[in-house]
């Protein structure tokens, strides 16, 4: 991740400011079943295929923004994610969210709330395993929280589901895929211990 940070940080970073970025936001929802992936991200707006340098907005929660960058490394069908975060309009942060991160978001999250405490794990089964749509999620598991506490379960939910789509991209049935990344939630609901993401991760 650090790596691709340093490689490509700031070329993403002036064309996410100049506003240099195709617009999809709010594509795939809900997201493509695993075996349709590759098709999906083929077609417009995306062309994966098209492995000219690109940026892609695909989720826009005001302040808190999902991009990713094509290319990729891994395979012709490989991208990067990025998270946009920015106050008063100004960009403040960007980065490209580990598997540490994401699960740092979901245990802050758990912490909240009891009602997340209690759903945050079948919110993202149900998300990134059964396909539901987000708003599906949201109604089901959350709408007796305030807006803020929504937002931030919908910044978790929206950044995960691209890492997801990624790993189906990379590795198809019958490989884990996003599967992989669903295993570190489930550990986490056991051990509440970031270390163990650590561990999952080496030993992929």
């Amino acid at each position: 991740m650090q790596e691709a940070m340093e490689k490509y940080g700031n070329e993403v970073r002036s064309k996410i400011i100049s506003n240099e970025f195709i617009e999809a936001v709010g594509i795939f929802d809900p997201i493509p079943k695993r075996k349709c992936i590759r098709v999906k991200l083929a077609r417009p707006p995306i062309n994966i295929k098209n492995r000219q340098f690109r940026i892609i907005k695909v989720e826009d929660l005001e302040d808190y923004e999902v991009f990713i960058q094509i290319p990729g490394e891994k395979s012709e069908y490989d991208f990067f994610v990025w998270r946009a975060v920015y106050d008063d309009g100004n960009l403040q942060d960007l980065k490209i969210p580990s598997h540490d991160d994401l699960g740092r978001m979901y245990l802050n999250l758990k912490a909240e709330h009891d009602l997340i405490e209690e759903y945050l794990i079948n919110a993202t089964l149900r998300f990134i395993r059964d396909r539901q749509p987000i708003k599906t999620i949201i109604t089901r598991y959350f709408s007796e929280l305030n807006q803020h506490l929504i937002k931030r379960i919908k910044e978790f939910l929206l950044t995960l589901k691209w890492i997801a789509i990624q790993e189906d991209a990379n590795y198809p049935p019958p490989n884990l895929g996003s599967i992989y990344s669903l295993s570190v939630y489930a550990i986490l609901e056991v051990t509440n211990d970031l270390k163990s993401i650590r561990r999952i991760i080496r030993f992929r």
